[in-house]
């Protein structure tokens, strides 16, 4: 009796950890993982990540450093990588190209799927409507931010037909948002670019108060980054792949720690507001 069940508690220990079969039946001895955020110093966000991975996957899992998307098609080409950690703007450009999957989105400490462009103004200035903003000075971050400059003026060029340079008296870059929340509290411009997550963090770091800012001017959903996959992976790497992420979820005190809402299953329309800007950039040939 005492051996069968020993044996049945082998088996249900056996059937239990099938997430890692394939670590001991295929060729993966390491999981590499591709992102242009990896500076070769791992912050606390990727060091979690990482031992969480491997211990729920049992094998080995590593960053490799991209300096850009070019980069990271080259590595999932070249099979360097076997996953990818990418915005959304370039999993939609890298998606283009057939041979990758959506496995996962990082989710916000609130347990949404991402956040809003915005355009905001200091309270005491009186300015509360996109139109009273009209003819104001605008401070954006760079040319390269999906969220302090891209999206902003694709929505307004679209509906308004009109670019930002024509909708403010003067715009400048002043490359960070942190630095659009600062240079907006001093006076430096009257309107500034920027997003929820990124006002909300800015505020803390300058030690001020949200409520101080009027948000003038909010877009659609803008997602969070996607883990994504080569699309020839054993299905059952990938599926593995995504359930040890999602099994993260309940590690809620891990998750206040990194400052992260877990991971879910991306949805399409996640991406309406991210594909309709790259098509239309695309067709009205504007490059930023």
């Amino acid at each position: 009796m005492r051996k069968y069940i020993f044996l049945l508690a082998l088996a249900l220990c056996i059937s239990g950890n099938a997430g890692i079969a394939f670590a001991q039946q295929g060729s993966f001895s390491t999981l590499r993982i591709g992102t242009t955020n990896y500076t070769g110093k791992l912050d606390n966000i990727w060091e979690a990540l990482l031992s969480h991975l491997q211990i729920k996957l049992g094998v080995k899992c590593s960053l490799v450093k991209a300096n850009d998307l070019a980069q990271i098609q080259d590595q999932l080409k070249t099979k360097q990588i076997e996953f990818a950690f990418l915005t959304p703007a370039d999993y939609l450009s890298a998606s283009k190209q057939p041979g990758l999957d959506a496995l996962a989105i990082q989710l916000l400490p609130d347990g949404s799927p991402g956040y809003y462009a915005v355009l905001v103004t200091k309270k005491s200035s009186g300015i509360t409507t996109l139109d009273q903003a009209k003819g104001k000075s605008l401070g954006l971050v760079s040319k390269d931010s999906v969220s302090g400059f891209q999206v902003q003026g694709y929505v307004l060029q679209k509906s308004l037909n009109q670019p930002l340079s024509a909708l403010f008296s003067k715009t400048s870059f002043v490359g960070t948002h942190i630095g659009v929340i600062s240079g907006l509290q001093k006076g430096a411009f009257d309107v500034g670019a920027t997003n929820t997550k990124d006002l909300k963090n800015s505020c803390k770091i300058l030690n001020l108060d949200p409520a101080q800012f009027n948000i003038v001017w909010k877009s659609e959903l803008i997602p969070e980054s996607i883990f994504a996959a080569r699309k020839d992976l054993p299905p059952e790497l990938k599926k593995n792949f995504a359930d040890a992420l999602f099994s993260m979820n309940s590690e809620k005190k891990q998750l206040e720690a990194i400052n992260i809402g877990g991971y879910a299953k991306p949805k399409e329309e996640y991406f309406s507001l991210i594909r309709g800007m790259q098509e239309y950039l695309q067709k009205q040939k504007i490059i930023y």
